[in-house]
């Protein structure tokens, strides 16, 4: 059975083995790109500071906070994590699109990419970001697969990456659990404000199927 890339890289990263992927841009090189009357065109840099949830940061504390992330492109259709995997890292999309897959048969989701009972949620793309639930829920499992659509760029943060940037970094650790915590506060509002309007319209339904 194929794996996935996260989990690729949780076998690596927790076996001891160092990702070949990190961001590494010189310190200098990275104030340079940042700097948007001095550079053009699209970096890693700008990238962050675009970030809404990372707005809080200083330009030194995500040129740090960059050098702890996993910059990786992906082929179209190539698993980034599949439902039902252990969570393992929270991505932000650098470019292209990036699908939400779930797989009806909960029985089994070993094949979910392409089973004929695949939902597809919805698509996200570039400045967007998904699975952040694992850096905060330990053993966190993921509810839906994700998978590259025509292609795409990721920036990654895995586990033992937060965790170095607690030991080193514990004020950059603390204002990104900050942000992940934003995220995941604005994802349920936003869930319960879509139930409470379909409770709603099928409150609605219910009285005109009455006659009310």
């Amino acid at each position: 059975m194929a794996g996935s890339y996260e989990s690729e890289q949780r076998a690596k990263l927790l076996g001891g083995e160092e990702s070949p992927e990190n961001v590494n841009i010189a310190t200098l090189k990275y104030f340079w790109l940042s700097n948007p009357r001095l550079s053009s065109g699209k970096n890693i840099p700008k990238f962050l500071r675009a970030i809404p949830v990372l707005s809080t940061f200083t330009d030194n504390e995500l040129r740090i906070l960059s050098k702890h992330m996993h910059h990786r492109s992906f082929g179209d259709g190539e698993v980034i994590f599949k439902q039902n995997d252990v969570g393992f890292g929270f991505y932000l999309i650098y470019a292209g699109h990036v699908d939400i897959l779930v797989n009806n048969r909960e029985e089994d989701t070993s094949d979910s990419t392409q089973d004929q009972d695949v939902t597809r949620l919805l698509t996200l793309e570039a400045g967007e970001y998904f699975g952040e639930l694992s850096l905060l829920q330990e053993h966190s499992v993921r509810n839906a697969s994700a998978i590259s659509r025509q292609g795409c760029e990721l920036l990654g943060l895995f586990k033992p990456d937060i965790d170095q940037l607690i030991i080193h970094y514990p004020v950059i650790a603390a204002k990104l659990l900050q942000s992940v915590s934003q995220i995941i506060a604005n994802r349920f509002y936003s869930l319960s404000r879509e139930v409470r309007e379909l409770k709603f319209k099928l409150a609605q339904m219910e009285k005109e199927k009455a006659g009310v």
